[in-house]
């Protein structure tokens, strides 16, 4: 409480003058002002702001690469022709935007495929028609054109006592972006020549697409691989 500054009177808050001596009220002393919340308050909600933000980016970063990435499978190691279980054939399977095909399914449809293979090494344009010999093969002509150009090394190793037919598969790389399907092997063919089994590898990269209602192959670059 404050006094006067002269006869020591306790002075009331609004007093211009003390009651007991009539000494003016020249200077009030200030009483010490606590600090107030009102400078805190901008400060604390910036800093809850901020958490807010980085909290939601983290989370949407999080769900945001859980639900994009495609689950592809790990790189298959060479597997024998018994090594795998087909469940199903994939070249009957149909597919469409709203139910695509998973990355096996095109994996399946590239493994079913080099088993028929060594049936384009058969293929004479003089009995066969490419247009129909390709869909069969679901390829497009073009695709299916230079898979006989390059399956020449097979060709000549091949005898019709002994036709060549597929030894192993290795699956190197895969990607997609939703509509094409792109992805390498390395493949291994076997013939006879004599008593002794003849091998001929290729490197093979396949671009794959959705046709219609089922997957087909537009384009491929096969390379022996000299051994």
């Amino acid at each position: 409480m404050e006094r006067c500054s002269l006869c020591g009177t306790p002075l009331g808050y609004e007093d211009d003058a003390c009651s007991y001596c009539q000494h003016p009220v020249i200077a009030r002393k200030r009483p010490e002002t606590e600090p107030t919340s009102s400078a805190f308050r901008p400060v604390l909600l910036c800093i809850i702001i901020l958490f807010v933000l980085m909290t939601s980016s983290l989370f949407w970063y999080v769900t945001k690469d859980a639900s994009s990435s495609e689950v592809v499978p790990s790189p298959v190691q060479t597997w024998s022709l018994s090594e795998w279980s087909d469940e199903q054939v994939a070249y009957n399977q149909t597919y469409s935007k709203n139910k695509p095909p998973t990355s096996y399914d095109v994996l399946r449809f590239v493994r079913q495929y080099t088993g028929t293979v060594p049936e384009l090494i058969t293929f004479s344009t003089r009995y066969d028609s490419i247009e129909t010999f390709s869909s069969i093969q679901y390829m497009s002509s073009r695709a299916f054109k230079s898979e006989l150009q390059a399956l020449t090394a097979l060709r000549q190793k091949a005898t019709s006592a002994a036709p060549p037919r597929i030894h192993t598969v290795e699956f190197q790389d895969f990607s997609s972006d939703g509509s094409i399907y792109e992805l390498r092997t390395l493949e291994t063919y076997q013939t006879t020549q004599g008593n002794e089994p003849s091998f001929v590898t290729y490197r093979v990269q396949y671009r794959i697409q959705l046709h219609t209602d089922h997957l087909q192959i537009t384009h491929t670059t096969r390379t022996e691989v000299k051994t």
